[in-house]
């Protein structure tokens, strides 16, 4: 499949009617770029206006993150707000709830996850081709920039492979065009790697980046067949893993990517992976002490949610932030 170099989310504030219209008209527009049917662009429209409108509404404000997914026609968005939540009420069962059932039908992949004193994150992923072979490892992220559609210095690609999945997010100094170059340069440059070697991404990213001002990076491997989780980083980019609520950190290298002529030191750790692991990448966008257990539950949901909730609960707000989760599908712990 090769490396899915992914967009940057971007983030709509909903705090008043003027702003479900916005949220509404981005949704289309992007659509649009997937050459879909008027009903297809319709449905994702309507879909994010019901869920704009319950942010509103119910919650009082909130944002909504849209992004396309590379590599199929598809596009995801995700309500996130720290109101009251839905109490556990079913989608249908009015109240808070009030329309999250018609999202629920339009939606391939709808999600849920509410806690009365901590808000609500709830996913709309629209496939509108023929969906991909299902894959072992669910992936999700996003990835906002500091200031509302500026250009974004993280990045974070994907790879999938047959013994499990490739993760790499990537920083650039700073934040802005200078950073998003920088960022960029490096994802591109690991696009056609064909190396399994973790040394030879962060060399490859390293190479990349000498042209530009630099940044930092970190790069974990899920293998499924080995039961293991290879990891390697220069700077702050932070790792971890969970399951059954033991946690192992994965600590990267101090140092910049390309602002020297010789990379920094790497070295590669492996962790072991169980079933019903989760991993997850956070650039320095968010703050230390990013908690993986509270809630408990929170990990029993889909990998796009989990993210959204890490970064609305744990980002600085006035830098790029990124956060990845991968998951093994099926076996997501609850």
């Amino acid at each position: 499949m090769g490396l899915l170099i992914q967009p940057s989310t971007e983030l709509f504030p909903v705090a008043e009617t003027s702003d479900v219209g916005a949220a509404r008209r981005a949704v289309g527009k992007l659509a649009r770029t997937l050459t879909l049917s008027d009903g297809d662009v319709g449905a994702a429209e309507l879909a994010t206006a019901e869920l704009a409108t319950n942010l509103e509404v119910h919650a009082g404000s909130g944002h909504v993150l849209v992004r396309a997914i590379p590599g199929r026609r598809a596009l995801e968005v995700i309500a996130v707000d720290r109101g009251p939540g839905v109490g556990g009420a079913p989608p249908g069962g009015g109240g808070l709830g009030v329309g999250l059932e018609a999202v629920d039908r339009m939606a391939s992949t709808f999600d849920l996850f509410s806690r009365r004193a901590g808000g609500t994150v709830a996913l709309a992923r629209f496939e509108f081709g023929e969906p991909p072979p299902p894959t072992a490892l669910e992936v999700g992220g996003v990835s906002v920039p500091a200031a509302p559609f500026d250009a974004n210095g993280d990045g974070w690609a994907v790879e999938y492979d047959e013994a499990g999945c490739t993760v790499v997010v990537v920083d650039g100094l700073g934040h802005g065009p200078s950073a998003h170059e920088a960022a960029q340069a490096a994802l591109t440059a690991l696009a056609d790697t064909g190396e399994r070697d973790l040394r030879t991404w962060l060399q490859r990213a390293h190479d990349a980046m000498r042209s530009t001002r630099g940044g930092v990076a970190s790069v974990a491997r899920v293998d499924l067949v080995r039961g293991v989780v290879e990891f390697a980083g220069i700077g702050n980019v932070s790792g971890t893993t969970v399951a059954s609520a033991e946690r192992r950190g994965l600590a990267s290298r101090p140092g910049l990517l390309g602002t020297e002529h010789r990379v920094p030191r790497i070295e590669v750790v492996e962790v072991p992976w169980k079933r019903g692991s989760t991993l997850v990448l956070w650039s320095d966008g968010l703050r230390s002490g990013v908690r993986l257990d509270d809630p408990p539950d929170l990990l029993g949901h889909d990998p796009a949610v989990v993210a959204a909730a890490l970064h609305r609960d744990f980002a600085r707000g006035n830098d790029d932030a990124t956060v990845v989760v991968v998951q093994e599908r099926g076996a997501r712990t609850s």
